[in-house]
């Protein structure tokens, strides 16, 4: 199988994704399919002269939010140049500011920034797609400030233990190779038109992630398991009946004491 090149697959895929998520965004900061809306569970804390970093930050919804919200500085990384033309756009015409970063979080390393850098660090729905979670964890608190807040959302581990480790173009799910133990890749598909663009991610465990952060010397505040909150896009309206009994997306809000 050929190497897959995750950043010129979300090249290709940034304008679809960006027009089918957008309404959504509108709407706030969502932590991943279905919810739930920052505004509702208030994870971050107040922004008001806060140093922010948000990692896999795509076309930039949520640095905005966290702009529009009051920040004092925000920086986003993605390893999308489409994604990150897209994220400077949204930023232009709200005449807000923030710092772009064109990088693949897999690759940073505590040189990226300086030492306690950052007063709160967020990522949405992009971990998944992290080889080495646990380094990437100590990238983190590296970062961090003391007291700082680590709030991340991802792939939840009983959804993506459901999938094959080859999804067919709509990622159908076969209950009869759940596979939660052990850690993956997966392998699927964005649909673009006519057209099949490859990607993966990675399934992990919650032990796995959770220790992570623990062995990283991160305080884990609290782990939210939402049901769905809002209907989302189009895509995911048709698995909106599954995400009442099996949840799509698992929040971790963590602290560097």
């Amino acid at each position: 199988m050929a190497k897959i090149d995750l950043g010129k697959s979300w090249d290709k895929v940034a304008k679809q994704w960006f027009e089918e998520w957008e309404p959504t965004f509108k709407r706030g900061l969502v932590w991943g399919p279905y919810g739930p809306f920052e505004k509702d569970v208030k994870l971050i804390p107040p922004l008001k002269g806060k140093k922010v970093l948000v990692l896999g930050c795509g076309s930039g919804p949520d640095v905005w939010w966290l702009a529009e919200n009051g920040a004092a500085e925000v920086v986003g990384v993605d390893l999308s140049k489409e994604q990150l033309a897209l994220a400077k756009e949204r930023m232009k015409k709200a005449n807000l500011a923030a710092e772009f970063i064109q990088k693949d979080f897999d690759k940073i390393t505590a040189d990226d920034f300086p030492k306690e850098n950052f007063d709160i660090i967020i990522s949405n729905y992009a971990l998944q797609y992290a080889k080495d979670l646990p380094r990437l964890f100590k990238s983190v608190f590296h970062f961090l400030k003391p007291k700082g807040k680590f709030i991340f959302s991802c792939d939840h581990p009983v959804l993506t233990a459901t999938y094959k480790s080859r999804q067919k173009d709509e990622r159908e799910k076969d209950f009869k190779d759940f596979d939660y133990l052990n850690n993956r890749t997966i392998y699927w598909n964005f649909r673009v038109g006519e057209k099949d663009v490859a990607a993966y991610n990675y399934h992990r465990p919650v032990s796995y992630i959770f220790n992570g952060l623990v062995d990283a010397e991160f305080h884990v505040e609290k782990i939210l398991e939402p049901r769905p909150d809002t209907r989302s896009t189009d895509y995911y309206n048709e698995s909106f009946n599954l995400a009442k009994r099996l949840p799509y997306t698992i929040i971790f809000v963590a602290n560097k004491i």
